[in-house]
């Protein structure tokens, strides 16, 4: 049969049509439609109902949420607790952020950091997990066993800067101070250099070696001449001299121990935090549950701070 040139154009047509209409079915169904793999690299949310509890903040409250995960680990091996540093202030950040579950402080939210987190869709809800007294402490050759809140603040300010001025020996005075981070910094701040908030004018001498831990105020302490500083009970040690303190007005000195905070005779105490976002529920709640009581509670003092039970 002899095929005419516009025969065989739709010929061709007609092949290429049916080539594209193959080529674009799609495969045949081998699986549940209803399967779907996760993405890669996803992990569940750190929440403490599926993922680990995550536990940021105040290096203050370190000791005892070291000491609490080892213990917890025996007691609940079905919950992962991961525990750091780094300060209230990114402890607190890290809950606004979602990065954390529980927020370790060593002060009260502020009010910008609340409004911060609600803006967020975040609820802080405030945990008192044992109480600390903040300790002066200086260096063993700086020879003073006693001073007042008053003469801390002059210190701390800058207002004296010789030791000579408030009874020791004609020698310069070294201030060792956490960084601003720090919850420690803001409560040594308020209770300490603005005198309980009676002088909110006064703020850290700019001269101020600042330190990032509990630790490296203690040890810039113990290893620099005329230094005086301010760590929480639990990091007192041999290295370092503790000054006994006299409350804001006068009044017997008294030495920073688990009792006179506990009785409140210590002027320098404060409550230690944890923040959750709203109550504590599943693992989180059972963490708290075991953290307030009688165990948790016994390392708190442990620990050498005061248990709030």
């Amino acid at each position: 049969m002899k095929i005419t040139k516009s025969g065989l154009i739709l010929l061709l047509l007609t092949l290429i049509a049916a080539s594209v209409a193959l080529t674009g079915c799609p495969p045949e169904q081998t699986e549940d439609p209803g399967m779907v793999e996760p993405p890669i690299g996803a992990t569940p949310p750190a929440d403490g109902d599926g993922g680990a509890i995550n536990q940021i903040g105040s290096t203050t409250v370190l000791p005892i949420a070291d000491a609490w995960q080892k213990a917890f680990k025996t007691a609940h091996p079905e919950i992962t607790l991961n525990v750091s540093g780094g300060g209230s202030g990114t402890g607190i950040k890290s809950l606004i952020d979602g990065t954390a579950d529980i927020a370790n402080a060593s002060r009260e939210i502020k009010d910008e950091e609340l409004q911060d987190a609600q803006a967020k869709g975040i609820t802080p809800v405030e945990h008192i997990v044992a109480y600390d007294g903040i300790a002066a402490v200086v260096n063993p050759n700086v020879g003073l066993e006693t001073l007042s809140v008053e003469q801390l603040s002059d210190i701390f300010s800058g207002e004296v800067t010789n030791w000579s001025e408030v009874g020791g020996a004609d020698s310069e005075i070294i201030v060792v101070s956490r960084d601003s981070a720090s919850g420690t910094y803001e409560s040594w701040k308020e209770m300490v250099i603005q005198l309980d908030g009676e002088a909110e004018d006064r703020d850290y001498t700019p001269a101020a070696l600042k330190q990032q831990s509990n630790e490296g105020i203690r040890s810039t302490v113990a290893s620099t001449e005329g230094a005086i500083g301010y760590i929480g009970l639990g990091y007192l040690d041999d290295s370092i001299a503790v000054v006994k303190v006299s409350p804001i007005g006068g009044g017997e000195a008294v030495e920073p121990t688990p009792e006179s905070v506990k009785s409140g005779a210590y002027p320098i105490s404060r409550a230690l935090y944890m923040y959750t976002n709203g109550e504590a529920t599943g693992p989180i709640a059972t963490y708290f549950e075991w953290g307030l009581g009688e165990e948790g509670q016994k390392l708190v003092a442990e620990s050498g701070f005061v248990p709030v039970n």
